[in-house]
């Protein structure tokens, strides 16, 4: 009895390891919320977003009309954030201040593009930009010019 236990337990450990880090590996929506006290509009934040943590390159983030609820709009400070993709709402607003950058892997929507307050950098990354097999860090990309300035049409 206790060898069928050790060998169910090698067996499926595995498995329940691998489903315990796959989520936080997968792509997933991640929606604004703000509204944390003291850092009501810190992107940085964990508690400001609907999942818990911060976006990274694999999240899709949803920006909302928070008039009529936190009233607290997202603000990135400094340093270079990643997102996979962009959506804002109507009457949302982002800010990124000149000290950021934000890096979006795949699409940026704003219905109003002028609620994207931009003193800092907006960049879609382009994957025509890079050289083949060549393996760069985002970050690096980003100082080499792999990404470009969003535009709206």
């Amino acid at each position: 009895m206790r060898s069928i236990s050790f060998i169910t337990l090698r067996l499926f450990s595995p498995i329940l390891l691998l489903g315990l880090f796959v989520p936080a590996f997968s792509q997933g929506l991640n929606t604004w919320v703000g509204g944390t006290p003291g850092m009501e509009n810190e992107w940085n934040c964990p508690r400001n977003w609907s999942a818990s943590r911060v976006p990274n390159d694999l999240s899709d983030v949803f920006i909302p009309d928070v008039s009529t609820g936190s009233r607290a709009n997202p603000e990135i400070h400094n340093g270079v954030q990643e997102v996979h993709s962009l959506f804002l709402d109507s009457n949302a607003t982002l800010e990124i201040g000149p000290q950021a950058t934000l890096v979006v892997m795949s699409e940026v929507v704003a219905i109003y593009p002028e609620d994207l307050k931009t003193e800092g950098l907006l960049l879609k990354w382009d994957e025509d930009l890079q050289k083949p097999g060549n393996d760069l860090a985002r970050l690096g990309a980003v100082k080499e010019g792999k990404c470009r300035p969003c535009q709206f049409r």
